[in-house]
């Protein structure tokens, strides 16, 4: 799930600038044109002509030209930009760049509507008030637009940081902004149609509406899944409820008061009412559609992923037959020969994919399991550490009192990515691996030294499920039950998982 805040920007745009292109065409090109045929007669063809050189053109090529420039900022320029490493002096020099361009086009637009309007014959210098008004109106939509842009793509960042939080801030943000717009747009409609001239349509849609809907936020994703996750009886909900509709009507019944120079207390305790007694129900009718639309959701990502996840296993298999068989008969070789390590390797080897044939397919394991093929993989991986005295690697397990149950080979990818980037047998190493656990949560630390990859790395092209795939694991099958904390230097990585099974 991705932030839609800009996608949903540019669909607003492109409407309100559709709108707008079709009303100047009504009232410029259609209108004016049946008002010169019927006032100049025979002279209309080149009145026409000179109407839509000065006047038409050099109004419709700005507004297409700030469109152009917005797509293309949109579409291009800030997507390639927030990946470089200096995106504010980037984005200042592009917004330096497009600035110039728009004056240009501006200058040349309106000093042409001003020659059409026969003020080149007035004395007033044209081309200097023409620079100065396109300097001032270009510069003022580049800075406010770049402002906006660039706090709009901070917090899209800031959104989408990567924590178990993160699909919900997503999509809270998608359907504010999705709602933003397109009250805002209809809103434009309303204003532009004359619409909004009608007294009750104007107090409705300002001082119903708006507070309606930030009320329903407020209920839907703040309130209600509030009490649902801490079993709140409802009746200890009621003064929060009470919150929101008790200020939204304030603030509406003082706007409406000003804008009528007099106190109407009916109209207070009015929308005090639709907000409270209209509007809250319909939030809890919203909350619950919500909720099962998102637990169809959750449950399909759930059966996709394992599908996804059992695709790929089978994709991976050896005739399991034959690769056990072949095990036992190098196992049996190794005793023979008196190659113990061999040996130990190859059983090590054997019942880790035992435990992935059997074990992998269960939703929940005990937690011993899972630390008996934690163990196994270390233990094989020090078979071919243990010739370098400056690799150091430690395994402390603390959960002798632990009966946790654990989703299958969900520790695993952290221990392999620590043997991935952090054994070099050429430079001084470490890994150390801890878990623990009381009687709510499982604690789990991984620490391991840094190294640049490099081509003879035996680990460079290792696959697996990788880290991506476990934080996306954790967000499914622990949601709002799990803490994952990564940090890293140029000399260490750190993660710290806090599991509550």
């Amino acid at each position: 799930m991705k932030v839609r805040w800009r996608q949903q920007e540019i669909i607003f745009v492109t409407v309100v600038a559709c709108f707008l292109f079709l009303h100047f065409f009504n009232i410029n090109i259609v209108v004016s044109r049946r008002e010169m045929a019927e006032r100049v007669g025979t002279g209309y063809n080149n009145l026409v002509t000179r109407y839509y050189y000065y006047y038409v053109f050099p109004k419709l090529i700005p507004a297409f030209a700030l469109y152009a420039f917005y797509l293309l900022l949109n579409l291009y320029v800030i997507p390639v930009l927030i990946l470089k490493r200096r995106f504010f002096i980037l984005a200042v020099i592009t917004g330096i760049f497009i600035w110039l361009a728009l004056l240009g086009i501006y200058a040349v637009s309106y000093y042409s509507i001003n020659i059409y309007t026969l003020l080149q014959n007035s004395g007033i210098p044209l081309r200097r008030i023409s620079l100065q008004y396109s300097f001032s109106i270009t510069g003022m939509i580049v800075i406010c637009y770049g402002i906006y842009a660039y706090i709009r793509e901070l917090m899209i960042r800031s959104i989408s940081a990567d924590n178990g939080n993160r699909p919900f801030r997503v999509m809270l943000i998608n359907n504010i902004t999705a709602t933003a717009f397109a009250y805002i747009a209809i809103l434009f409609l309303l204003l532009n149609f004359g619409s909004l001239r009608n007294d009750g349509m104007a107090i409705f849609y300002v001082f119903v509406l708006l507070p309606a809907i930030v009320i329903c936020f407020i209920n839907v994703y703040r309130i209600f899944p509030y009490r649902q996750k801490n079993a709140i009886p409802f009746r200890r909900v009621i003064p929060q409820l009470l919150i929101a509709p008790t200020i939204c009507s304030l603030l509406g019944w003082l706007l409406f008061s000003l804008g009528r120079n007099e106190l109407t207390p009916d109209f207070l305790f009015f929308l005090f009412a639709i907000l409270l007694f209209i509007v809250t129900p319909i939030s809890w009718l919203l909350y619950v559609l919500h909720k099962e639309r998102l637990s169809e959701m959750l449950n399909l990502q759930k059966d996709f992923g394992k599908t996804t996840a059992d695709l790929q296993f089978l994709r991976s298999q050896i005739n399991p037959h034959f690769l056990f068989n072949a095990l036992n008969t190098i196992y049996g070789t190794a005793l023979q020969e008196s190659a113990d390590r061999t040996a130990e390797g190859v059983q090590k080897l054997g019942d880790m994919m035992r435990f992935m044939l059997e074990e992998n397919q269960q939703d929940k394991i005990p937690l011993g399991k899972e630390l008996t093929y934690l163990t196994n993989y270390i233990e094989l991986q020090k078979l071919r550490t243990q010739i370098s005295p400056d690799i150091d690697i430690s395994f402390t397990s603390k959960t002798e009192q632990c009966h946790h149950e654990i989703a299958p080979m969900l520790l695993i990818p952290f221990v392999e990515n620590a043997f991935k980037h952090g054994i070099s047998l050429q430079e001084k190493s470490w890994i150390r691996i801890n878990i623990s656990c009381d009687t709510e949560h499982l604690y789990f630390d991984v620490y391991n030294s840094v190294h640049p990859r490099k081509e003879t790395d035996p680990e460079k092209n290792r696959s697996g499920i990788g880290l991506e795939n476990v934080k996306q694991r954790l967000s499914l099958l622990y949601p709002h039950q799990h803490e994952l904390q990564i940090r890293s230097t140029s000399t260490e990585y750190f993660i710290h998982l806090t599991i509550k099974p």
